[in-house]
């Protein structure tokens, strides 16, 4: 597979579903991103949105088999994620999701679809905790290397961030199994833009059906919309083991 090219410093793609916007609810070098975590955002957003690469690449590390969460640090061996190395020495993190739909060894291009965003693990309320890191070691939480996000560049705390408008969504999210529908869109987009500090354009909006569990898959909670603090040592899904 080829590298992906990345521009110094690392510009990635927003990680949620086209049509989508949300705030930034944590930054860099504050609250529990600090070490491995200096160079992370958290974006506040419902339970089951869904979560896209930021780059293409290959599914490095995978685990959706949590159904547990809380605002404590206690919970944080309980978070599902996937990590995404993108064949140039640098990866990408995905944290707390409710259900994951790839596998270790699945390659993904840029925009398909992770899974469907959450609070498992050290989550005080539904969102998705993101950084680009550096492949240092095997495990799930490498460190944080300063990065940017196309049209955004580095977006300051409570600004809002989009997803790209739906050009042609179906194209890959079809092999997931998802289905879109005029009704359901409209649905979609007159919710999210009922959310305090949520905006949406109802002609961009997508709706997305999640596909059949698979084994590994959490189970779903509620929609809360707090901002968060989290990550720490969590089971690497692929090994066991405890980083």
């Amino acid at each position: 597979m080829a590298s992906t090219a990345f521009a110094q410093p690392s510009q990635v793609q927003v990680p949620f579903g086209c049509g989508y916007a949300f705030p930034v609810s944590q930054t860099h070098n504050v609250g529990s991103h600090l070490q491995n975590d200096t160079w992370a955002w958290d974006f506040r957003m419902p339970e089951g949105t869904p979560v896209v690469a930021a780059a293409a690449g290959v599914v490095r590390v995978a685990r959706g088999d949590s159904a547990e969460g809380g605002c404590d640090p206690k919970f944080a061996p309980y978070a599902n994620y996937v990590v995404l190395d993108h064949r140039d020495g640098l990866e990408s993190q995905y944290l707390h999701f409710s259900s994951v739909s790839v596998k270790p060894g699945q390659q993904v291009k840029a925009g398909e679809l992770l899974g469907y965003s959450g609070k498992t693990g050290w989550a005080c309320g539904a969102h998705l905790h993101f950084k680009v890191a550096r492949h240092d070691g095997d495990g799930w939480n490498n460190p944080s290397v300063k990065a940017t996000l196309a049209g955004y560049g580095d977006p300051s705390l409570e600004s809002t961030v989009a997803g790209p408008r739906c050009v042609n969504p179906g194209a890959f999210i079809a092999s997931r199994g998802a289905v879109i529908t005029p009704e359901a869109t409209l649905r979609a987009a007159l919710a999210t833009a009922a959310r305090p500090g949520v905006t949406a354009e109802p002609e961009d909006t997508v709706s997305w059906q999640r596909p059949a569990p698979s084994p590994s898959a959490g189970a779903p909670g509620d929609t809360s919309g707090l901002s968060a603090a989290d990550n720490a040592s969590s089971t690497v899904a692929a090994g066991g083991s405890v980083e």
